[in-house]
């Protein structure tokens, strides 16, 4: 009696957290403004303080909370650098947190918090307080490990600096966030794919992958009037953020970000860069077809390919980019789309 060998692999995990309760605070805590950030327009709230935000938010906490049907939370301070904003901010940031946390210990949910900062912005008193406040995921945006990308960025720091960072949130008790950018000023599809290596070399609990876009009035702009700066063609994203997608999976490590979130204000402002309503979509299958190949290649023969039918919508991609490279793998009849684990991939 023969046995068949099934090859199962892990596709686009997860990071197992709570339903979001998101609160931007623009540029705060930032030292300067970034060559390629335009957070105003990409948030959607234009000019706004901390005070002004946690006013805000205290008025739709209560109702998120009664809305949610999850047990927890996570309250998530984005949009500038947390861990360096004045100490009044800080504070008021915090003991808002610690209202909420003790409102959703009231109604039977735990709220955790997470925020994004700079790899050059860890303070040891303020991560002090956000381990004792609750949080327990900071997310740095390293953007790039190069040096040479970092210095045209103008990010402020060395790589050295960013490497070290990822150590320091871990070794302070905390989860660890990554946001890299693809596309940076002297950054080569070979540079962004190392970058991702060595991220998912430091095992990250997430990670995010943005393409660099290009918005009106930036520093990015200006050096690509000035002839200094070409951005990536859309094919160029999807190809290359779709190689560290992969790679990601194959490590088992959630990628929770793959574009910047569409914003009518941000596109609006766009001047340039690599944008289109199925980038991430695309950037998703071109992963899948290559975790698929990688798959078939290392097994003797194959048969047959079955995925969840939540990939139907994505799978050959926009106009059908990848059906000719799956009919060279396998007769395009023995890929199956059926009820299964949404995770996996099974090749027979």
């Amino acid at each position: 009696m023969s046995c068949q060998t099934v090859l199962t692999k892990s596709v686009n995990p997860k990071l197992p957290r709570g339903k979001i309760f998101p609160l931007f605070i623009p540029f705060a805590g930032c030292p300067h403004t970034c060559i390629f950030c335009a957070q105003e327009s990409q948030t959607g709230r234009g000019k706004m303080n901390a005070a002004t935000a946690v006013a805000q938010a205290k008025k739709d906490f209560p109702i998120f909370l009664e809305q949610c049907r999850s047990g927890l939370i996570d309250m998530a301070f984005y949009g500038g650098t947390f861990t360096a904003v004045n100490e009044d901010d800080f504070r008021l940031c915090l003991d808002f947190f610690k209202d909420c946390r003790k409102l959703a210990e009231q109604c039977g949910k735990t709220l955790l918090g997470r925020c994004s900062t700079r790899p050059d912005s860890l303070y040891p008193n303020r991560l002090e307080k956000l381990k004792n406040a609750g949080f327990d995921l900071i997310e740095l945006g390293i953007q790039s490990f190069d040096g040479s990308v970092l210095s045209k960025s103008a990010r402020g720091y060395d790589a050295e600096t960013a490497e070290t960072a990822c150590r320091t949130v871990q070794d302070s008790g905390f989860l660890l966030g990554m946001q890299l950018m693809a596309g940076l000023p002297l950054q080569t599809e070979e540079i962004f794919l190392k970058d991702a290596r060595k991220a998912l070399l430091q095992n990250p609990a997430c990670l995010r992958y943005y393409p660099c876009l290009v918005p009106e009035g930036t520093g990015l702009a200006s050096l690509m009037r000035r002839g200094e700066y070409a951005p990536w063609s859309n094919e160029m994203c999807i190809k290359t953020i779709g190689t560290a997608l992969a790679l990601a999976w194959e490590r088992g490590i959630p990628v929770i970000r793959l574009c910047v979130a569409p914003e009518q204000e941000f596109d609006k402002n766009l001047a340039a860069g690599p944008r289109s309503p199925g980038l991430g979509s695309d950037i998703m299958a071109y992963a899948l077809f290559l975790t698929i190949k990688q798959s078939i290649a290392a097994m003797p023969s194959v048969q047959k390919i079955v995925l969840d039918a939540s990939w139907q919508g994505c799978l050959f991609g926009t106009k059908n980019f990848l059906k000719e490279e799956y009919a060279a793998l396998i007769p395009l009849r023995n890929i199956v789309l059926a009820k299964a684990n949404p995770f996996e991939i099974r090749i027979f």
